[in-house]
């Protein structure tokens, strides 16, 4: 009903509107195997030679006759740039090009060749396009035409492997099939290699493309785009590997924003699900012009002084950051624990709660980053879930100081099932004060794979009786939780449809069933401390408290590491019962310690704060 919905107002957006011709239509441009690929060049009035902007599309060039993008719509005389647009081959116009051996970028390259020999062009091209039109554009930067000068490539990083698809070993269905909708048809291919094997290896190694890149990008994406992990990754990558000429002329624009394509939330528009960032609108147009000005047109506009990095903070305060450096992940984190009583605190917490999860009646996906006309996109309220049987909720008190975090949130869980196998879902919210439970992000780990590697030697199925851990990082995401909101998860066994649901029986994954109904408990004590470590710095969770916490480490015995509570410490060493030196670090971030190479045995930690305090704790390690 959506897609339904959405193709109505498209056409009569389109019957109530004057179409544009272009000046020249559905020319053929030649490829290096002899295939032609269809384009339409848009050039405007009086310019007899200018500067390209290059779109390559699966999705109809057609429809860039009805608006061009960047916010120049139907006014194509009142800026500087030719425009070309192309049908990738075997798509629309180029449908009929053979596409059983050749590589997208050497048909980018071969654009770029053509374009260099027409009267009108000048002597660069720049390149522009989200989501595919994204991806495509590194595919074309390795080949290393000498007129393509600059790139604009937004919510994609080119890459394909295994986790592309699979998040936590889970596949991302919901997207899949919408590919399929779409045309891209990966469908057979993806679910031919469910778990991580070699064609995946191939497949990432000939599509991971930062120390490919030869000329400067404009990167863009979205706090709420499923894509928004790899390219906080890549970003950093492309910083140190990109040629060296042009290591700093690679930025970074990251928003509020969806990936757009399914609903009205689109990169750049101020409306993002159920709310509005009013400061964020066309935030990612206005910075790409600057940069396709600085680097086609030699426009002196201070672009060689804008910062790196410029990203957007979420929640409280709904403003613009930037930085220069290659991460903006924080390097502190503190500890969440889950709690009796839905429970969410700095203290530890004590014994555990079940859920009952049925695979035929899954708790429902409600926004976040999707891509499918079945789904919202962005932050919605996850209200509707508190009131499942399917679910568990936990949540701090109400912050008495502001909580603000960067970088990749991990979940610890400690998981006890009756079934072989299951999914753990997470989704984090910020518990407004007028009772809204707006989602921020979300993941999901399949417990076969909870080493976190998935081949299919690597699967391990649960017994009944036995505690699993299983962690999950979320996406990378910027937010501040305000004074007098709270900070919530929700824990369930999916996330439909955007997710898989899982059978539980153990079996062949991806198979129609009506699979088995699981019993979960999740246990939060000391000695499983189920948990949440938040990435910011002097986050100490005190300030939500209003209490001061004494030092205290645990679990005690300890299996595979121990958790510092409490005072802030800067450095730490492990001695055995002789007073040998088993472990020590000069530079100790976090609250966490590995411990798991140590023999059983009973050992003295010894932890230094920063004011020079030495304290020691007794441990048994199991």
């Amino acid at each position: 009903m959506k897609l339904l919905t959405t193709l109505t107002l498209l056409f009569f957006t389109i019957c109530s509107s004057a179409q544009m011709t272009p000046t020249f239509d559905d020319i053929w441009i030649p490829m290096r195997d002899g295939e032609l690929l269809q384009a339409d060049v848009y050039i405007p009035d009086g310019v007899t030679s200018g500067e390209v902007v290059l779109i390559q599309t699966p999705y109809n060039k057609d429809f860039y006759s009805w608006s061009l993008p960047m916010g120049v719509g139907m006014d194509l005389d009142d800026q500087p740039f030719i425009w070309v647009i192309v049908d990738w081959r075997g798509f629309y116009g180029s449908f009929g090009a053979d596409v059983t051996d050749f590589e997208r970028g050497e048909d980018g390259y071969d654009i770029c060749e053509w374009i260099t020999e027409q009267d009108w062009h000048g002597d660069r091209i720049g390149t522009w396009g989200p989501s595919a039109l994204g991806g495509v554009q590194y595919h074309t930067a390795r080949e290393e035409h000498p007129n393509h000068t600059c790139a604009v490539p937004m919510v994609n990083t080119g890459a394909q492997g295994y986790e592309t698809y699979f998040y936590g070993g889970v596949l991302e269905e919901a997207r899949l099939f919408q590919l399929d909708a779409l045309g891209i048809g990966l469908s057979p291919i993806v679910l031919a290699n469910r778990y991580d094997n070699l064609f995946w290896t191939i497949a990432e190694e000939g599509a991971y493309f930062s120390s490919e890149i030869h000329i400067p990008t404009l990167q863009i994406g979205g706090w709420y785009d499923h894509t928004i992990d790899a390219m906080m990754e890549f970003y950093k990558n492309s910083r140190s590997d990109a040629d060296a000429d042009v290591q700093d002329q690679q930025w970074l624009l990251v928003g509020p924003w969806v990936h757009g394509g399914t609903g009205a939330a689109y990169v750049g528009s101020a409306v993002q699900g159920e709310l509005t960032y009013d400061n964020a609108e066309f935030k990612s147009d206005s910075m790409a012009w600057d940069f396709l000005n600085y680097y086609l047109l030699d426009a002196d506009n201070g672009w060689d002084d804008t910062d790196l990095i410029t990203y957007y903070e979420m929640g409280g305060n709904d403003t613009w950051h930037t930085s220069n450096s290659d991460d903006i992940h924080a390097t502190d984190s503190d500890l969440l624990f889950l709690d009796k009583d839905g429970a969410l605190n700095g203290d530890g917490g004590v014994g555990d709660d079940s859920f009952v999860c049925d695979p035929n009646d899954p708790s429902p996906t409600i926004g976040g980053a999707t891509l499918s006309n079945d789904l919202d996109q962005g932050p919605y309220n996850q209200n509707s879930l508190d009131v499942r049987n399917d679910i568990l909720t936990f949540q701090t008190r109400t912050l008495a100081n502001s909580i603000a975090i960067t970088g990749r949130i991990k979940i610890k869980l400690f998981i006890e099932s009756d079934q072989p196998d299951g999914d753990i879902a997470i989704r984090l919210a910020d518990l407004y004060p007028d009772g809204r439970s707006m989602l921020i992000t979300d993941g999901i780990q399949r417990m076969r794979f909870r080493g976190g590697d998935y081949y299919e030697a690597d699967e391990d199925f649960m017994e009944p009786g036995e505690v699993y851990e299983v962690n999950i990082e979320m996406p990378f995401t910027n937010y501040t939780w305000l004074t007098g909101h709270a900070i919530k998860i929700y824990v369930s066994g999916n996330h439909a449809v955007r997710f898989n649901v899982n059978l539980q029986d153990g079996g062949e994954m991806y198979v129609e069933g009506d699979g088995n109904v699981a019993n979960i408990t999740v246990h939060h004590n000391s000695t499983y401390p189920s948990s949440v470590e938040l990435p910011g710095e002097d986050l100490y969770l005190s300030t939500f408290e209003n209490e001061t916490v004494d030092f205290e480490v645990f679990p005690n015995p300890a299996i595979t590491e121990l958790i510092i509570r409490g005072q802030q410490f800067k450095t730490f060493t492990i001695y055995d019962v002789i007073g040998e030196e088993c472990m020590q670090s000069a530079a100790f971030q976090g609250k966490r310690i590995d411990v798991s190479s140590l023999s059983q045995g009973i050992y003295i930690l010894q932890l230094s704060t920063v004011d020079g305090v030495t304290v020691q704790h007794k441990f048994t390690k199991k």
